[in-house]
């Protein structure tokens, strides 16, 4: 966890500093708080994490007029931990159960996506973009305790039972898609309402997250 807070915070440094000599116009730095919300009627991480407070940073170069090729991080660092456990046969009679829990642990997901965007302006001060990407996302949760609800199959109460879980890091390929609708404040600053779509591939049923956020993009 202190791992990938670390290098998240020295990706932002160096987008911070990196492209200082670069042509004013071309370059856009951009900040963009919100919620990471698992969507989906499947898959493991869906049934099992809930929503968590998310931030992304971009670095935006635009190689032609509406296009632009651009590198984002993305990092979210709480989805509790709580939800189903599925196939798990606690009692131990041969009959699979449905288990609910909630623990004292949450996970982390950090995404690194290459992304490439193409925009245009409604008027003066309206703009909009669409952007597609793909890139690795690592899923890390430290170790704790899954706290038990509900019964067995056999009428066995499991409410206050714990189960230890280790510590886990896994690391995935997956894409994005997203549109954002933006709002010149002046010629170099813009605030935006930004909606990304992320699927990620993993084992389990793989998982989706939708994100709602308030951009803050500065051009030079």
């Amino acid at each position: 966890m202190r791992r990938a807070v670390a290098a998240f915070a020295g990706v932002l440094v160096l987008l911070a500093v990196g492209p200082a000599g670069a042509d004013k116009g071309q370059w856009s730095l951009s900040l963009t708080p919100g919620i990471a919300v698992p969507v989906g009627t499947n898959g493991t991480f869906v049934d099992q994490h809930g929503n968590s407070l998310n931030i992304l940073a971009c670095v935006n170069y635009e190689v032609a007029d509406g296009y632009w090729y651009a590198m984002e991080m993305g990092f979210s660092g709480g989805h509790k931990f709580q939800g189903t456990f599925e196939g798990m046969d606690l009692d131990r009679d041969g009959s699979p159960e449905t288990v609910s829990f909630t623990s004292d642990m949450d996970t982390t997901m950090l995404h690194f996506s290459p992304t490439l965007k193409v925009g245009g302006s409604l008027t003066d001060e309206v703009r909009y973009y669409f952007g597609v990407g793909g890139g690795v996302y690592a899923f890390i949760r430290g170790a704790g305790n899954a706290i038990l609800s509900g019964q067995t199959t056999n009428g066995t109460s499991l409410a206050g039972q714990t189960l230890p879980m280790k510590e886990s890091s896994n690391t995935y390929f997956g894409l994005s898609a997203g549109h954002t609708l933006g709002y010149g404040i002046t010629d170099t600053f813009e605030l935006d309402l930004d909606f990304r779509y992320h699927a990620v591939f993993m084992p389990g049923g793989g998982a989706g997250i939708v994100v709602p956020g308030l951009r803050f993009a500065y051009q030079f």
